[in-house]
This record gives C-alpha cells, structure tokens and sequence, in this order.
C-alpha cells in the first residue's frame, strides 16, 4: 500500500501521517501487516499494530496510551518510541544495541534471549523481560 492510499483508507491528513498533527483518540491497525515508510503517528489515545512482522526504518511513534506490535520479530536501530502507557514487544527474541524506548507504564518484552550491555530504557512502572 502506498502512503497516498494509506492515508485515504484510514482517513489522515498528510501532518498525522507525519506525526506534526496528533492524531486525537486511539488508531486501531491491528490488521495491517505492514506500514508504509515515513509513517511517523503522534497518537493521543493508543495504537494497536499487533499484526505487524516489521517496521520499516524511521518509524518514530510518539504514543499517549499503549503502543501494542506484539507480532513483531525485529525492530531497526533507529526504533526508540515514547509512549505513555504500555508499550507490547512480546514476540522480540532480540533487541539493537540502540535501543531505549521511554514507556511511562510497563514494557512487555517477554522473548528476548539476551539484552544488550546498552539496554537503558525509561520505564515508569514495570518492566517484563520473563
């Protein structure tokens, strides 16, 4: 799907498809399996992307509730969203170097193997590493 069908069939502007106007509420992608590159979402509300295997480099989400990609099996380096709830990376078996997400609530990543010496994250409540 490209970006222009993308924000037609879920019905953003060009701002909330780049992230410099928020998206008010929650959006609810569960079923995609992919994202176009350059989507970038400021979300008020949560963001459900739980089919999701990949995600393409640059996608910087900025999300105010819980960020749910439970399907994902990686993340690029450049991946280091801020979500304000509870961010669902549960089916992660490894995570770059560079990663260090700032999650207000809990970090769910209950896959992971190994963690690297890097691994700093900005965790307000919990943190899953079972």
């Amino acid at each position: 799907m490209t970006k222009q069908q993308f924000i037609k069939k879920y019905n953003l502007t060009e701002a909330q498809y780049l992230g410099t106007e928020e998206i008010k509420g929650s959006l609810d992608l569960q079923s995609l399996t992919s994202i176009p590159e350059g989507f970038c979402p400021t979300v008020g509300g949560s963001l459900d992307l739980q089919s999701l295997t990949t995600i393409p480099e640059g996608f910087c989400p900025t999300v105010g509730r819980s960020l749910d990609l439970d399907s994902l099996t990686s993340i690029p380096d450049s991946f280091n969203p801020t979500v304000g709830g509870r961010l669902d990376l549960d089916s992660l078996t490894s995570i770059p170097d560079s990663f260090n997400p700032t999650v207000g609530g809990s970090l769910f990543l209950s896959s992971l193997t190994a963690i690297p010496k890097t691994f700093n994250p900005t965790v307000g409540r919990s943190l899953d590493l079972s």
